[in-house]
């Protein structure tokens, strides 16, 4: 009897230790940053973002448009550099890396570096064919509003389009295809 009781103290002395102290494992790392399980918030979520030095509301007009439009988007963005914004596998927007130094198109609006461009006029502008889209839409549209996401808020960029709406330029007529010459057979 003597030995079974030595043999569980024994057992109980080298068996595990149980500790009633919370492991630093059950808490999240205040600088890992938010938990997966948490969403982000969507952009209607955010807050509006504070006035910048720019213009958020103002006009443009018809003509100066038409001139942009009347070239590409590729000659638009010879102003700025831009980088696409993806979560995960998910495209966000475009963020804006910087602005060409020589220009003024986009001189007293209120857009920085960094900031996200999430759509125009209501529009994503992710593919190629959605930039198209929009790009044809502005010759008939009666403003331009962009929305932007700045940091952890959203800000909206209203430009209403003043003068008569024009018609896109009409293609070139194709050159009617000319063979050339043959010499005449003796």
């Amino acid at each position: 009897m003597r030995a079974a009781a030595l043999l569980c103290a024994c057992l109980f002395a080298c068996g595990p230790k149980v500790s009633v102290q919370p492991s630093p494992f059950e808490e999240d790392d205040p600088r890992a940053g938010a938990s997966i399980d948490e969403r982000a918030p969507t952009y209607a979520e955010l807050p509006e973002a504070p006035v910048g030095p720019g213009a958020r509301q103002g006009e443009i007009a018809r003509a100066e448009l038409d001139a942009v439009l009347d070239g590409s988007p590729g000659l638009l963005f010879r102003h700025l550099e831009v980088d696409a914004v993806l979560d995960g596998q998910t495209f966000r927007g475009w963020r804006i890396v910087g602005f060409a130094p020589d220009s003024r198109m986009f001189a007293g609006v209120d857009l920085q570096a960094e900031d996200v461009v999430v759509a125009v006029n209501g529009r994503a502008i992710a593919r190629p064919d959605q930039l198209q889209q929009v790009w044809d839409s502005l010759r008939t549209a009666d403003a331009l509003v962009v929305d932007v996401r700045r940091g952890d808020a959203k800000l909206q960029l209203e430009l209403a389009i003043v003068g008569p709406a024009t018609p896109a330029p009409a293609e070139p007529p194709a050159a009617a295809a000319v063979s050339p010459a043959r010499p005449a057979q003796p």
